[in-house]
């Protein structure tokens, strides 16, 4: 059906919840991280280079989608959100570990949550369906 695998990710993507959305960009998110830190560990400025500014640019897109208007929270963890980002730029650009370490700790604490939201949120649907 798809000739190109592009395709296929592309389309789910388009067609996922919001929800499903925010996980995906969650899971790569992780994977950045663990990239940035390989790159660290072995020493190829490169790859934690690229990994982190990936990284970076999908802690900014969290960042600047959280709706102030609607959820009071929102203000807070946009704050930690660009503390976080301060913290992977200088990180990388100052070859910071121990920066990267606090900032990374910070944000899997903050992926960890929203993972447990999502969760909460498909039991709850799953019992609207089932009763």
């Amino acid at each position: 059906m798809y000739k190109d695998p592009r395709e296929f990710v592309k389309d789910a993507i388009i067609t996922a919840t919001p929800a499903a959305r925010l996980m995906m960009l969650l899971d790569r998110l992780e994977i950045d991280l663990k990239r940035a830190e390989q790159g660290f560990v072995t020493g190829d400025a490169y790859s934690r280079n690229v990994a982190l500014l990936h990284a970076q640019e999908i802690v900014l897109n969290l960042r600047d989608t959280l709706r102030v208007d609607i959820w009071q929270g929102a203000a807070q963890l946009k704050a930690i959100y660009s503390f976080i980002y301060v913290e992977f730029v200088q990180s990388n650009i100052y070859e910071d570990k121990k920066r990267f370490d606090w900032a990374k700790q910070l944000l899997m604490q903050i992926i960890e949550a929203w993972r447990g939201a999502n969760k909460a949120l498909m039991s709850k649907e799953a019992v609207s369906v089932v009763g």
